[in-house]
């Protein structure tokens, strides 16, 4: 389906306020705001000045909103498209002068939109003669952009309290961003709005909490004492002409109290700065004297009130509450689902906003006056944002180490999952150094070591069996008239069948059956063996493993194999004695093949088990006689 017109797309204009025509238009999206309805914008702003937790909450929002990336669009009968022909890209690279120009677009446009739902996006030639010329973008709020009130040229735009004089004002673009209230869409709505009491409640509350520690009279209260009571002289001052001082009533007393206190914070060394003062007075006297303090029921209950208005403000914000109140259990996959949670549930829908009113006011104007654009669908050009920045991705490690071990995902996958750069791989000389390493720590395999060959320069002529030659495929045998039933004893017929196939090669013979027994039954230890490694090697792991315990050694690296071996071979001897070989060095065997194991994190496979353990029955000659 044609969307633009076949022509060759004209350059996209270097300033998009040239044309009064084109730009003035983008204030025709947003109707004026009503100034006396919108009264409660000016206090939701005074909060968000004093209450730091609405602040964070507000700020949390536009961070949020600053890793979106916008792109064109255009509906289709097959859904949404993303547009990349014409010049709708650089019309939106042109918004805000670069990607970090929109990054702060979002985020000062997220955060009026969780204080008031309101505000104006203001584009305009720069007026600075020493700058660099183009376009000057501006947020502002909902009360700090005013249009001019005439068409006078000595009547100009106020923006952000600054009157912009030296730009005409068919050169000023002003759209306005409003989150519509659902009764009366002309006006803006917001959570301040709703949570208004919450954030009074919360301020009057902390300004009650100041005033009690500022407040001598509520911190130390009244000290009450009988006018009868008389104080006894204390003792002379230190100097060279001691002075007595006499402390005849509660003056003189509270005259002594403040300069021994003073002495003893000026000097913490000096004894009277743990030494009590001793006053005497009659039983009555000290019966006499009170303190009296202004403590109430709610300075009591002031803290406690505080965390049920941060909760309320939590909840009626548009944001998970654990982002405020903080959950003490969270780990990473609750913390991506509360990510998940915010960005599909609220900032999603606030970005749909965002990008409807920047389309319609900024958008589709430069498009409607585009020579390479067909205007007949100029409705069904929108903005979409790009919100897979703003996602925390879930900690895949773990799964993408046993899929790349079962030989499903690629070495730049795990990389990624992982966490890592692809540039952080081993190059082709990194990875020979490694598997040089390897073959020297003896940690080896027939792939190694014809690998580690290689990189030395050493060519080795390797003999490989023959493969058989090919024959035709014969008919298939009549019956045979051995397996008739025959007449006889059951018994003797049985052993002498039993002896011509022996001889024959058609039966294996009892030192055959034998080693293959072996073999069966060891590597059923060595499986045992792994699983109690991997129990073992649980405690190491952050997460709970979801692969069997006898592979948990691929993904954890061990360390102390004696450990994790320990008591592993106590049925080796059973196992030893049953095929006649030596059950110290059968345990050796196994303990040294699963020890590799553990340290290479190497899969375990049964020919290379049978290989070892055949190699290690013949050089060591275990085999007893019979």
């Amino acid at each position: 389906m044609a969307r633009m017109k076949k022509q060759e797309p004209a350059p996209a204009p270097t300033s998009l306020v040239a044309s009064a025509a084109r730009i003035r238009g983008g204030f025709s999206m947003g109707t004026m705001r009503n100034s006396t309805a919108d009264h409660w914008h000016e206090e939701v702003w005074r909060y968000y000045d004093a209450i730091g937790e609405f602040r964070y909450a507000c700020d949390w929002i536009g961070a949020q909103l600053s890793k979106a990336l916008i792109y064109g669009t255009v509906e289709t009968a097959d859904g949404i498209e993303k547009v990349v022909d014409g010049n709708i890209p650089e019309y939106l690279s042109a918004l805000f002068g670069n990607a970090d120009g929109r990054a702060e677009m979002f985020r000062l446009i997220g955060i009026h939109m969780s204080v008031t739902g309101e505000c104006y996006i203001v584009g305009y030639p720069d007026p600075d003669p020493f700058g660099e010329g183009g376009d000057k973008w501006e947020i502002a709020a909902s009360t700090k952009c005013v249009r001019p009130a005439t068409d006078s040229p000595s009547d100009s735009w106020k923006v952000n309290d600054v009157v912009l004089t030296e730009v005409p004002n068919d050169k000023v673009l002003a759209i306005r961003l409003w989150r519509p209230h659902p009764k009366e869409p002309q006006l803006s709505t917001s959570p301040a709005k709703a949570i208004r009491t919450t954030l009074h409640e919360l301020y009057k509350l902390s300004q009650h909490v100041s005033a009690q520690i500022d407040s001598r009279l509520a911190g130390a209260g009244i000290l009450l004492m009988p006018s009868t009571m008389g104080l006894p002289t204390p003792p002379a001052t230190e100097g060279p002409a001691p002075q007595v001082q006499k402390a005849n009533n509660a003056d003189d007393l509270m005259k002594i109290l403040m300069e021994a206190m003073a002495r003893s914070i000026q000097n913490r060394d000096d004894a009277s700065a743990i030494v009590p003062i001793v006053v005497t007075a009659s039983a009555e006297d000290i019966a006499a004297v009170k303190h009296l303090t202004f403590w109430s029921e709610l300075d009591e209950k002031a803290i406690e009130l505080r965390k049920e208005a941060i909760g309320r403000l939590a909840l009626g914000m548009d944001m998970p509450p654990e982002v405020l109140q903080g959950v003490g259990d969270s780990n990473h996959w609750s913390a991506w689902q509360a990510d998940e949670s915010a960005i599909k549930s609220h900032t999603e829908p606030l970005l749909k906003i965002i990008t409807t009113g920047i389309a319609k006011g900024y958008l589709r104007p430069l498009l409607s006056e585009d020579a390479t654009f067909d205007g007949e669908r100029l409705g069904a050009y929108s903005i979409g944002a790009d919100t897979s920045e703003m996602r925390l991705r879930p900690n895949r490690s773990k799964e993408a180490m046993e899929l790349h071990a079962l030989g499903v995902l690629s070495d730049e996958a795990l990389v990624r999952e992982c966490g890592f750069e692809p540039d952080d791989m081993r190059d082709d000389a990194q990875l020979a150094t490694w598997l040089t390493r390897k073959v020297a720590a003896g940690s080896t395999t027939p792939e190694l070591v014809e690998a580690a060959l290689k990189e030395l320069g050493v060519s080795l002529t390797v003999i490989r069996p023959e493969a058989p030659a090919e024959t035709g495929t014969e008919g298939r045998p009549g019956p045979s008239l051995e397996d008739h039933p025959a007449t006889g004893i059951p018994d003797q017929e049985v052993s002498d069948r039993r002896k011509i196939a022996r001889d024959e090669g058609r039966v294996p013979s009892a030192d055959v059956e034998r080693k293959a027994s072996l073999i069966g039954a060891s590597e059923q230890i060595v499986i045992r063996a792994l699983e109690r490694a991997g129990n073992k090697l649980k405690s190491k792991m952050q997460v709970k493993p979801t692969c069997a315990a006898a592979d948990i050694y691929k993904f954890v690296a061990a360390t102390d194999t004696e450990f994790l071996l320990d008591d592993a071979w106590s049925h080796v001897p059973l196992i030893a004695a049953r095929a006649r070989v030596s059950p110290s060095g059968l345990e050796a065997l196994l303990a040294d093949y699963t020890a590799k194991l553990l340290t290479s994190q190497e899969a375990h496979s049964f020919e290379k088990f049978s290989r070892h353990l055949h190699a290690g029955i013949v050089s060591t000659s275990m085999e007893a006689a019979a």
